[in-house]
């Protein structure tokens, strides 16, 4: 994407770039890391420096600065960092989106198969 997406609050901050501002309190409490979000990290891991060197940082941030403003703020940090995967992995024709979503959904299907049994 080439459109220059910035903060509404300051001009030449993207939607992203949230440090220094007021969002109220953090809550220090940690969470369980769920399955699918490790599996994140180590496709992550195995696709990027300490892998096969495919993707890298500066590829992710790109990628999550330019999905938008609506998905970015819709997502979880795991969800970002799984998104600008995808997005960069298709973009490198590792994969097409559909070839992604027919996989996904055999996956689902598989899913399915062992909810019912």
């Amino acid at each position: 994407m080439s459109e220059k997406f910035t903060s509404a609050q300051h001009s030449g901050r993207g939607y992203h770039d949230i440090g220094g501002e007021d969002f109220g309190p953090i809550d220090p409490k940690t969470t369980e890391v769920k399955p699918w979000e490790k599996l994140s990290i180590a496709i992550g891991n195995s696709m990027g420096g300490q892998g096969r060197k495919v993707i890298n940082t500066d590829m992710g941030r790109r990628a999550r600065e330019e999905m938008g403003e609506k998905m970015y703020n819709s997502l979880d940090y795991f969800e970002r960092t799984t998104e600008s995967m995808k997005i960069t992995m298709v973009e490198k024709g590792l994969f097409t989106k559909q070839e992604l979503e027919n996989r996904m959904n055999k996956i689902k299907s598989c899913f399915s198969e062992l909810k019912s049994q």
